[in-house]
C-alpha cells in the first residue's frame, strides 16, 4: 500500500517534525548465579505479577537467563546450512561441479530445499543502494533514469519507505524562514510517533522474500491473538508479540481452511525508542530489562506453542468449584456469614489462576456503578460479593484455531528445542536463538520438572540465549547479512531430520 507521503518530493519545503534523538539500543547485564535451582513455591510465580511496576534484575536471575550478544551467524545456525558468501555473485564458477550446483536438501515438508539461484535472486534486489530502491518503490526514476527493477523485495521496499519516514535522517535538512523552521528531507515525523504496524509490515515483507521458498508462510499479525505466556498458576501478557513463521500444509482440506503449521520462529518487534532514563546506568534502565524479558518471554511463548503437538488444551480454570459447581442456591444469600466465606474461598481460588476477582473486598450483596462518570463514559455495574462469584467463568481458550500444532525441526527424543526469533528495534533486526530444555519448559508453564527428571547433570535450568549483531535495513550490506542467517536458519528448521540430505 502506497502512503501518499512516500510520494512527496524530500525537497519540498515544509513544517520541520521533531529532531531525532541519537539511537539508542537496550543493553544487558545479566547476572546471578546460573547453578541455582529454584524451586517452585508460590512466590516464585508472583514474583512476575505487576512486572512492569517493579521490574528489578532479579526477575532476570529467577529465570536463569545466560546472555551472549554480538554472536556470528554460524554460531547461531550450524555452518553447514548458512548460504556462503559465493552465493552472493552473479555469475559462479563453470567448473563448479553440477552435484554441488544442484544438491538440495530434503526438507520435512517433502520438497527439495531451494539452492543458490533461489537465494541469489532474492538477495540481489537487497543489494540495491537504499535511494535506488526507495525510488523504484515510489514509481520514480533516478535523474531521469527509469527505476530500477524489484521484484521479489518490492513489497519489502514500499514498507520500508514508509518507516524510513520516521527513522531516515540521512536527507534531514532543517532550515529557517523568518520565524518558522522549515525542513526538506525524508521524514515526516520524529521516531517515538511512528505506528507499530510500519515496522510489523516490514520486518513481515522482508522475512517473505526469505520463507515463500520453503513453502512457509507468515501468520497473520492481526489474527495473532495468543500474546500470554502461561506462566505457572497464570498468564503473562508479552507485548510487541507480532506473528510466528508457520509451515503451509500439505493437507488441501485443512489448506482451504487456512490452517498453518509450526510455529517455526517467532517475530517479535517492539516501538520503545528510550530505553533508560537520565542518571541511570547503562543496563539497569527499566526498560532495557523489560525489552529482554519481553524477548525471553515471546520465545518461550514460541517454545510452549511448538510443545503443544498431540496434546489437547486443559483449560486452567477446569474443575475449579467456582466454574463447575452449581452455583444457583448462592443467588439467595444476603451477605451473612456462608456468603462471606464464599466470598474468601472464591477470591483465592481466583487470585491463585492471575484473574483476581474485582471489588471482592467490599462487603457482600454491594454493588458498584460508575453513573456518575464525568468523562462521557459507557455506564457499566460492577458486581461483588456473592453475585460475582455466580458469574465467574474461566477465561476463553488461549490456544489459535488456525494453527496446528508441531515441534517441525526437533529431532526425535531430543530433550530441548532450539528457537530462534527475529527480533527488531529502531530500524534494525536481530536474529536470536534460544536453547530450551524440556524440564525448564514443563518447569515455567507447570511449575515443576516432569516425573523422572534428574536436576544434576546436564543444566537443564540455564536458558541459553544467542542474539547477532543488530543489522541496519537502511544499509545494503546489513539487510544480506541478515536474510543469510533467516535462510540459513529455514533450512535448519526445516531440515528432514529422520531422511537426512538427499541429492534432487
Amino acid at each position: 500500500m502506497r502512503s501518499t507521503r512516500a510520494k512527496a518530493s524530500e525537497d519540498t519545503p515544509r513544517a520541520a517534525p521533531a529532531r531525532p534523538k541519537p539511537l539508542d539500543f537496550p543493553h544487558y547485564q545479566v547476572q546471578g548465579d546460573l547453578g541455582a535451582v529454584h524451586e517452585y513455591t508460590h512466590d516464585f510465580s508472583r514474583l512476575f505479577v505487576g512486572l512492569e511496576k517493579n521490574v528489578s534484575p532479579k526477575h532476570l536471575e529467577s529465570l536463569n537467563v545466560s546472555l551472549l550478544g554480538e554472536v556470528p551467524l554460524d554460531r547461531l545456525v550450524p555452518g553447514e546450512y548458512l548460504p556462503p558468501i559465493e552465493w552472493l555473485q552473479s555469475r559462479w564458477p563453470d567448473t563448479e561441479a553440477p552435484s554441488v550446483q544442484h544438491k538440495r536438501d530434503k526438507l520435512s515438508n517433502g520438497i527439495s530445499s531451494p539452492g543458490r539461484r533461489e537465494f541469489y535472486d532474492r538477495a540481489k534486489g537487497l543489494l540495491f543502494s537504499t535511494d535506488e530502491a526507495f525510488e523504484s518503490a515510489s514509481g520514480k526514476g533516478t535523474n531521469g533514469a527509469p527505476p530500477i527493477r524489484l521484484t521479489h523485495s518490492y513489497r519489502f521496499y514500499q514498507h520500508l519507505l514508509l518507516l524510513a519516514g520516521f527513522w531516515d535522517t540521512s536527507k534531514d535538512n532543517y532550515t529557517k524562514e523568518g520565524d518558522k523552521e522549515m525542513y526538506t528531507g525524508r521524514r515526516y515525523g520524529a521516531p517515538h510517533e511512528m505506528a507499530a504496524e510500519y515496522r510489523e509490515d516490514t520486518i513481515c515483507s522482508f522475512l517473505e522474500m526469505c520463507i515463500w521458498p520453503f513453502r512457509c508462510n507468515i501468520q497473520n499479525p492481526r489474527m495473532s491473538v495468543t500474546r500470554k505466556l502461561q506462566f505457572q498458576d497464570r498468564y503473562l501478557p508479552i507485548q510487541g508479540v507480532t506473528s510466528a513463521v508457520c509451515c503451509n500444509t500439505s493437507d488441501r482440506q485443512k489448506a482451504r481452511r487456512g490452517i498453518l503449521e509450526g510455529p517455526l520462529m517467532g517475530i517479535h518487534c517492539r516501538n520503545t525508542t528510550t530505553f533508560r532514563r537520565e542518571g541511570q546506568p547503562v543496563g539497569q534502565g527499566k526498560e532495557e530489562l523489560m525489552d529482554l524479558l519481553f524477548e525471553v518471554g515471546a520465545a518461550l511463548l514460541v517454545a510452549q506453542k511448538r510443545a503443544r503437538q498431540g496434546k489437547q488444551e486443559v483449560n486452567p480454570g477446569k474443575d475449579k468449584f467456582w466454574v463447575n459447581r452449581n452455583k444457583r442456591h448462592l443467588g439467595e444469600l444476603g451477605g451473612g456469614k456462608q456468603d462471606q466465606e464464599t466470598n474468601a474461598r472464591s477470591r483465592r481460588e481466583i487470585e491463585a489462576f492471575g484473574e483476581p476477582m474485582e471489588g471482592v473486598e467490599v462487603e457482600a450483596g454491594e454493588e458498584k456503578s460508575n453513573e456518575g462518570a464525568s468523562n462521557g463514559s459507557r455506564k457499566r455495574k460492577q458486581r461483588f460479593g456473592a453475585q460475582a462469584y455466580l458469574d465467574a467463568k474461566p477465561p476463553e481458550s488461549v490456544w489459535e484455531s488456525k494453527i496446528e500444532y508441531k515441534m517441525i525441526g526437533k529431532e526425535a527424543g531430543a530433550g530441548a528445542d532450539n528457537i530462534y526469533l527475529v527480533s527488531s528495534l529502531n530500524h534494525h533486526i536481530s536474529l536470536v536463538n534460544i536453547r530450551v530444555d524440556d524440564r525448564y519448559l514443563e518447569f515455567i508453564t507447570h511449575g515443576s520438572p516432569q516425573p523422572g527428571f534428574d536436576p544434576s547433570g546436564q543444566e537443564w535450568w540455564i536458558l541459553e540465549v544467542k542474539r547477532s549483531k543488530w543489522y541496519d535495513l537502511f544499509k545494503p550490506e546489513d539487510r544480506v547479512e541478515a536474510m543469510r542467517g533467516v535462510w540459513g536458519a529455514m533450512r535448519w528448521m526445516m531440515r528432514d531430520a529422520e531422511e537426512g540430505k538427499v541429492d534432487d
